[in-house]
């Protein structure tokens, strides 16, 4: 299982820290947090993430320096930085970049983005362990080589050995039991020594396991395992354990145990890299077994001191890093002039063939270095066959064949494999003019040296992928920084082609677009020179759609409609990489690889996939940027032709830009970059522009000295950082709409006086909204009706009626319930309506209805007081009020339109009115029920009962207001 990357967030606002660490978390990455530069330098000392997202403004220590200390740290392992800052100028982030930092991120900031830049740096920080991994391992092993000749004694060499295993892979101790010799030994690291007898470990343990089995061993923890021994303190600690056995010729010579503190410490390329050094490993104690065995056996000991001395040399020379072809031509000229083999050859293979790389020892064999050599009836080929040591011993007598061309007279050949425990080379071969020419001496003596040269042209490739892997790594960074200097996506494409086709060592490179953001770029291809012509780009675009870089044959089904063009063009196989942007495949990255598709390998495809996500974000920001003058363009465009004035002002109140309106209507002249405060010559308008006006009303009304009212309205203009970089404001031309407004504030008050008090009638003005719309409401009606007027108006003169009587009647009615805050709906000859809750609805309609009516029967009593003086008549007035639903607003035709209201409360309250004698007040039991609790009236209502009104079919509860009427002398 892969384990989660490992991301640092360190920001001092625990809000941040924790969004970051969930949307880390979700994105499938291991999060851990710190507040402050101390607290991240701590976490550091302890654990090695593999990305660090930093805040740059840190209390205490900053995210700056926190960086520059981790990045000047040469033992440290490579950790990507990624600084977060709230400041989007160039310089911080020159500076952050100067100092060290990866990435640079600008507040606030975009998580898609975000998540995007931690993907990139991730796969940055693989490569970047991969390489300083592949680069220890290589150090390791030319190391190793160089001791493993430098000295015989067993206990030197392989204390040597350990030390300099362990600190390679970071293991707490390195050890190997051996068992040359009579007995087993148990050599280890000079770091704590293990104390457990030999016998245990061979019977129960690790390492005897390993040598029992013959397999490679990984434990991830010891507490799971019985299979680690631990006695003491030291030995507990240990919680993952990695073996190998180190087998030469068949047969088991050691085990080699690394041992660590954390759990899940080891993986497959440790036990990759323990197998690189187990053939060494194997050679050592092999070397140094058969030095023990020339110090007991003194007749040999010349011989094999001298055999040694010309191995260890031609070693030392296997450990030069060069080229394969100069290593190969090196060592076959060593062997030929060192130990005086006539002829020496070394055959390498590939998948398809076996050649002859180097020759040694004659004119005539050297000219053949090239020529293919048969796998099955040469020495060689047999050798890599049975990956074992094959001895043609007579060519005359065996169905081995010499090589082609070779002399004659050549009689007798010995080859063996050239191989490490990952990979069979090909073949060293000596041959000699006589049969039976080579012995058991002899294939132990090339057998070494076939191994170590194994060990050596491994080195040497490592090498070679590791030089060619940072010469790609300076070509993709200098590729980014010459993109990103340019918005020109067209002339940047171009130069990429080329620069990729370098990187990878192709000749043909191209790049199209299939759905860029600007249309205009769609189908357009990017290309070498090589390929421009050559690659079907139109059904390529239409046709490939991918999520991830691949390595694609012409025979495949996802290049069918394009097999034929390919196959014209003599293209065998691409390496395709979608360019991908916010998801969606916007373009295609192709490397005509015919050829190379086995040398093309994953570690190629991550880096593709690097340089197309490049691409994608360069050809977005070119997007951004065409966007961005469009947009400037067109506002430009907008700005002339608007009929409004607009006006930009920057945070230091400088006026930035007019349109040509604001400057004729303001009288701007030259005033651009000048304080707005001596531009504009108007306390109003300059209080509607300033920078406190973005916190309070969003527009305010500003009417200049020749009477011009604007609505003027203010917004912020911020940045990409969200900072504020200015403020526009825009002037509405409203007198036109002011002045219709007031004439219709006009009309409305001249209709709402014959209803309403004046000081209502301006409070329904103020409130604004559309007034006379019929709406349904609950509402409070009130009928007042004089008794005995029908017998009054026939014995009075007209004159005495009106002016005497119904006028004095309906001021006084009247003034009561304005006062009341009530409205008169309708005088009805005798009587009068008046409404509660229209056109204003309070939440005490209810309860000031009723002392309105207490006070019109009070106002009632007075004014027949002055009737009964003056004209000697005695009249009463009859009050009910009704409550509940009715339709409110202006009703009639278009000629003639009343203010009023309809429904059967109008009616219920006319019938009540009917029901009351003189002075009396009745009330539905409806207004009763909707009295609010807890409201406290100065009268008793006192129950009727229920009565039948006219038109109604259930009979109607009714109440009484008991109240009092205060009587007059003359009364």
């Amino acid at each position: 299982m892969t384990e989660l990357a490992h991301i640092l967030a360190v920001d001092d606002d625990a809000s941040v820290r924790r969004m970051l660490q969930i949307l880390l978390t979700n994105a499938g990455y291991r999060v851990s947090v710190a507040s402050t530069g101390e607290e991240a330098l701590a976490y550091l000392e302890l654990v090695t993430p593999d990305l660090l997202l930093m805040d740059v403004s840190l209390p205490g220590l900053s995210g700056r320096h926190v960086m520059e200390r981790i990045k000047s740290d040469p033992d440290r392992p490579f950790i990507p930085v990624i600084l977060i800052t709230g400041y989007g100028d160039p310089e911080a982030k020159v500076a952050a970049l100067d100092a060290g930092a990866d990435d640079f991120l600008v507040k606030p900031v975009d998580l898609t983005e975000l998540l995007a830049r931690v993907r990139a740096m991730l796969r940055l920080q693989r490569s970047q362990r991969s390489l300083r991994a592949e680069q220890r391992k290589t150090e390791l092993l030319l190391h190793l080589t160089r001791e493993l000749g430098t000295t015989l004694d067993l206990d030197q060499l392989l204390t040597q050995f350990l030390n300099r295993l362990a600190d390679a892979v970071g293991a707490v101790r390195a050890s190997i039991l051996a068992l040359t010799g009579d007995q087993p030994r148990l050599f280890s690291s000079t770091r704590n020594r293990p104390t457990i007898p030999l016998s245990d470990i061979l019977g129960q343990g690790v390492a005897g396991w390993v040598l029992r089995e013959r397999k490679p061993l990984i434990i991830d923890d010891t507490r799971d395992d019985s299979r680690w021994i631990a006695v003491n303190a030291q030995q507990r600690a240990v919680r993952s354990v990695a073996a190998v056995p180190l087998v030469r010729e068949g047969r088991v010579l050691a085990a080699i145990t690394l041992v660590h503190h954390t759990p899940g410490y080891f993986n497959h390329d440790h036990l990759e890299l323990l197998n690189a050094v187990a053939a060494q490993s194997a050679i050592a104690l092999e070397n140094a077994e058969l030095f023990h065995l020339t110090r007991m056996q003194r007749d040999l000991l010349e011989r094999r001191a001298e055999e040694l001395q010309r191995i260890n040399q031609i070693s030392r020379h296997l450990t030069e890093l060069m080229s394969p072809d100069q290593l190969l031509r090196l060592v076959v000229h060593l062997i030929h002039h060192t130990f005086g083999y006539p002829l020496v050859a070394v055959a390498l293979h590939d998948d398809e063939r076996l050649a002859l790389e180097a020759a040694a020892g004659s004119a005539s064999i050297e000219r053949l270095i090239g020529q293919a050599i048969s796998p099955d009836t040469s020495a060689a080929g047999r050798a890599i066959a049975q990956s074992e040591a094959y001895h043609a011993a007579d060519f005359l007598q065996t169905d081995c064949a010499p090589l082609t061309g070779v002399e004659r007279s050549v009689r007798s050949e010995l080859a063996v494999p050239i191989q490490t425990a990952r990979q069979v080379f090909g073949a060293l071969s000596v041959m000699a003019y006589t049969p039976n020419a080579f012995g058991d001496a002899d294939v132990r003596l090339l057998s070494t040296l076939a191994s170590q040269l194994g060990i050596a042209l491994d080195n040497a490739r490592l090498f070679n992928m590791e030089q060619r892997r940072v010469r790609q790594l300076g070509m993709v960074n200098n590729l980014s920084l010459a993109m990103t200097a340019r918005l020109d996506a067209a002339e940047n494409l171009t130069i990429a082609a080329r620069v990729i086709a370098s990187i990878f060592e192709v000749a043909a490179c191209g790049i199209v677009l299939t759905n860029p953001r600007v249309q205009s770029m769609r189908h357009m291809v990017f290309a070498t020179d090589t390929a421009r012509d050559r690659l079907p780009w139109r059904d390529l675009a239409e046709t490939v759609v991918l999520s991830a870089p691949k390595v694609v044959t012409a025979d495949d089904a996802l290049l069918a409609l394009c097999a034929r063009a390919l196959a014209g063009a003599g293209i065998a196989a691409l390496a395709l990489a979608p360019l991908l942007a916010n998801g969606k495949q916007i373009g295609l990255v192709a490397l005509d690889v015919t050829g190379h598709e086995r040398q093309f390998q994953a570690t190629d495809l991550t880096l593709l996939e690097t340089v197309a996500s490049l691409l994608a974000q360069v050809i977005e920001n070119a997007c951004l940027y065409r966007e961005v003058e469009d947009e400037r363009s067109t506002l430009g465009a907008v700005l002339r032709s608007a009929a409004d004035p607009i006006l930009l002002i920057d945070p230091h109140n400088r006026l930035l830009l007019a349109n040509p309106a604001a400057e004729q209507r303001l009288h701007l002249g030259e005033a651009i970059g000048r304080a707005i405060d001596q531009a504009v010559d108007h306390s109003g308008l300059l209080r509607a522009l300033s920078r406190d006006s973005l916190n309070g009303q969003s527009m305010m009304e500003v009417t200049l000295a020749d009477g011009a009212t604007f609505n003027v309205s203010v917004a912020p203009v911020r940045g990409a950082n969200d900072a504020l970089i200015g403020r526009v404001a825009v002037m509405q031309d409203i007198t036109a709409i002011k002045e219709l407004e007031r004439a219709e504030q006009e009309r409305l008050r001249a209709m709402f006086r014959r209803y309403v008090s004046p000081q209502v009638v301006e409070e329904v003005l103020a409130g604004g909204g559309e007034f006379g719309a019929p709406q349904e409401r609950d509402i409070v009606v009130l009928f007042a009706d004089i008794r005995g007027y029908t017998t009054l108006a026939e014995g009075l003169a007209p004159q005495i009626l009106v002016h005497q009587i119904l006028n004095r009647y309906f001021t006084a009615m009247t003034e009561v319930l304005y006062r009341h805050g009530g409205t008169v709906d309708k005088f009805l000859g005798d009587g009068l309506i008046g409404v509660f809750g229209v056109p204003i609805a309070r939440d005490d309609d209810i309860p000031r209805s009723l002392r309105a009516a207490v006070d019109l029967q009070l106002a009632f009593a007075d004014l027949r007081n002055v009737w009964r003086r003056d004209l000697g008549l005695d009249l009463g007035m009859g009050v009910g009020i009704a409550y509940g639903p009715a339709l409110v607003g202006n009703i009639g035709s278009p000629q003639r339109l009343d203010y009023t209201v309809i429904g059967d409360v109008v009616n219920t309250a006319n019938r009540l009115s009917g029901l009351a004698r003189a002075d009396q007040i009745i009330v539905s039991h409806r207004l009763i029920d909707a009295l609010p609790l807890g409201d406290d009236l100065p009268w008793l209502l006192r129950p009727i009962g229920p009565v039948m009104l006219k038109g109604k079919h259930e009979p109607h509860m009714v109440y009484e207001i008991v109240y009092q009427i205060a009587v007059s002398d003359d009364g």
